[in-house]
């Protein structure tokens, strides 16, 4: 299983590190970009590490919307409540409509329009994930079957079916990091053999997802996941 990081002093430092690198790449052209992100995320490595030989973290205050504002990389909060582990995201590459973004420490999360498709590095990872289109969750009515792929022990694929069901939550007004949205919110359901979960949405503005809760792995629990920057310049 992969190590994932807790919420330490140093750890909350990290957003701050990879949105200034991030920032600085932007300035450059189009044909840098990857190498840009690159070497923000080799800034977040070393700041890591050096965090970490330093002794006992110390305590740090939550990420602000002051903090935030600073910076135009698009950044996601991702929270694994079971592991009680929190860490931040930035854009690091696309393949047609899959867009992968990744952490300081080389765990990358895959998603199709905010649905995530793919995880590496986070130990009992989805390798790959049928989802509905972001149109039909934020609809919120439908029924339609699901699947998740990920490798056991053995380095063989499992495959998890399910089926899944819709139903729209209702308007909700959430605060992600210090700014209120008003948002819809969705919650699929899902049943199979290996258990039952449910994912819940949070659309902004038709189908721009602001939060999320989605599935990780069954004996895990969810991702919750808050876009706290969505500026791209």
């Amino acid at each position: 299983m992969g190590k994932v990081l807790e919420m330490t002093g140093a750890w909350r430092s990290v957003v701050i590190v990879t949105a200034l690198a991030l920032g600085l790449a932007a300035c450059g052209s189009g044909n840098k970009e990857v190498t840009g992100t690159k070497v923000a995320l080799n800034a977040v490595r070393q700041f890591v590490s050096q965090g970490n030989s330093a002794g006992q973290p110390t305590a740090a205050p939550p990420v602000t919307r002051q903090a935030l504002s600073a910076f135009s990389t698009p950044m996601i909060m991702a929270e694994i409540p079971a592991l009680k582990a929190t860490t931040f995201l930035v854009p690091y590459g696309r393949n047609g409509d899959v867009e992968t973004w990744a952490t300081g420490d080389d765990k990358t999360i895959s998603f199709r329009q905010g649905v995530m498709v793919a995880t590496r590095g986070f130990g009992p990872d989805i390798m790959q994930a049928s989802a509905p289109s972001i149109g039909l969750l934020a609809s919120g009515a439908g029924n339609y079957e699901r699947a998740y792929e990920y490798l056991d022990g053995a380095d063989q694929l499992q495959r998890y079916i399910y089926r899944c069901s819709l139903g729209v939550v209702g308007s909700e007004t959430i605060t992600v990091v210090q700014e209120q949205h008003i948002t819809n919110h969705v919650r699929e359901q899902c049943t199979g053999i290996h258990g039952d979960f449910t994912n819940e949405y949070w659309f902004e503005n038709g189908v721009f997802l602001r939060k999320s809760k989605q599935l990780l792995f069954q004996n895990w629990g969810y991702v919750i996941f808050q876009r706290v920057i969505d500026k791209t310049s």
